[in-house]
């Protein structure tokens, strides 16, 4: 943004020239600026009825000189009282569109919070279920640089299609402790279908015997969940020909 300057004044000592500028416009950097966009205060609708109320005053008790003063000037012989086009100049009562502040004042937010549920996110599981306020999304976003990334290397937007591809597989079960928010080691599953690592589920279970996502009790019964290693198995073996690939080139 370029500013025009114009010089202040000139100092000059031991054959030096200081030049101090200063920028063209208000001195307090416009703290005072005032909003103009609106319709100019002495044309606004509150004016206009502002000086016919002066004109009613000078034309009290006056014979009609049949001088044509405008539209909203004519010469009124009742005078309203008590109602709200007697007092239309008094307090926050108006007549027409009320004054729009001179200041302006913008507040600013600049709202960074993405609002998806992080419970769901993490685990595949939230306590709150369909009532939860935020939103169950799992997907993964990628950040700018990394698009940018792949524009340059003419490989953006080739995999579009696996991308939305829905698997017959999806069986609902998480993959992630609730826990610990980490991977599952030895994975237990309670009795209201909750599943945990071994330990995180020991561990809780020092604590209290209820259920640490539902509240349920558990009566210490944690039984092995097959389901859930045939699913990480199955999950580690179709990593592992992408990282064998990936070493040898």
């Amino acid at each position: 943004m370029l500013i025009k300057t114009e010089v202040h004044f000139l100092f000059c000592h031991t054959n030096r020239v200081f030049i101090f500028q200063k920028p063209v416009g208000p001195e307090d950097m416009g703290a005072t600026a005032v909003y103009e966009l609106d319709t100019e205060k002495d044309k606004d609708a509150q004016a206009i009825f502002e000086r016919s109320q002066q004109i009613q005053k000078e034309l009290q008790g006056k014979e009609d000189d049949k001088i044509y003063r405008g539209i909203n000037n004519y010469q009124k012989y009742v005078k309203p009282k008590d109602t709200s086009m007697g007092n239309a100049s008094s307090g926050m009562v108006r007549k027409g569109p009320i004054r729009a502040p001179e200041h302006l004042r913008a507040t600013v937010r600049w709202d960074y919070q993405p609002d998806i549920c992080k419970d769901y996110k993490e685990t595949g599981f939230c306590g709150f279920g369909d009532s939860c306020k935020f939103l169950h999304d799992r997907s993964d976003y990628k950040h700018g640089w990394q698009i940018e990334r792949e524009l340059d290397e003419g490989r953006y937007g080739l995999n579009d299609d696996e991308n939305y591809e829905v698997s017959s597989d999806e069986d609902g079960l998480p993959f992630k402790c609730f826990i610990c928010r980490s991977s599952f080691k030895n994975p237990v599953v309670t009795k209201c279908k909750h599943y945990f690592c071994e330990n995180c589920a020991l561990q809780h279970y020092r604590k209290t015997q209820r259920c640490y996502v539902c509240d349920k009790q558990t009566n210490g019964v944690f039984n092995p969940a097959k389901e859930l290693l045939t699913k990480l198995e199955k999950h580690k073996t179709e990593e592992s020909p992408l990282e064998d690939t990936g070493e040898q080139e």
